[in-house]
């Protein structure tokens, strides 16, 4: 990961986890986005558990054009996760950064779910306030 950081002036990391089987689908369809997007998106991860680091690096965009292409390769990543019965996170978690896509992949009803389980153990809202999703 070092290397990659310094290879290049502007980063971003995703951790997916996938079936093993379905490895191939996703390395397939991150060389696609690549194309796409004109970006280079180097991955490695743990081939024995399907957990995949992808880094989404620019060289010469702007902030904003690269937070743009960033903001479309992580929502294509994320789908082709979902599609494969793949996890939005393998060992990074969610917290602030990936809290946008965190109903759009999971839905409404487990969301509403999960901050309901969240409110019986930390009524008061003081652990890790709004981590993940806000608690509205």
């Amino acid at each position: 990961m070092l290397a990659i950081q310094n290879s290049t002036p502007m980063m971003d990391e995703v951790d997916i986890s996938v079936p093993i089987n379905k490895i191939p689908e996703v390395l397939t369809r991150i060389e696609e986005l690549e194309t796409e997007v004109k970006m280079r998106i180097p991955s490695f991860g743990h081939a024995g558990d399907g957990n995949l680091h992808i880094y989404l690096c620019s060289d010469k965009d702007s902030k904003d054009i690269f937070a743009q292409k960033s903001k479309k390769v992580i929502s294509e990543l994320y789908k082709k996760a979902k599609e494969v019965d793949g996890n939005m996170s393998g060992e990074h978690g969610i917290c602030y950064a990936r809290q946008a896509y965190f109903e759009d992949y999971y839905g409404q009803d487990y969301t509403n779910l999960l901050r309901e389980i969240k409110k019986v153990f930390d009524p008061n809202g003081i652990i890790n306030p709004d981590k993940i999703f806000p608690l509205k």
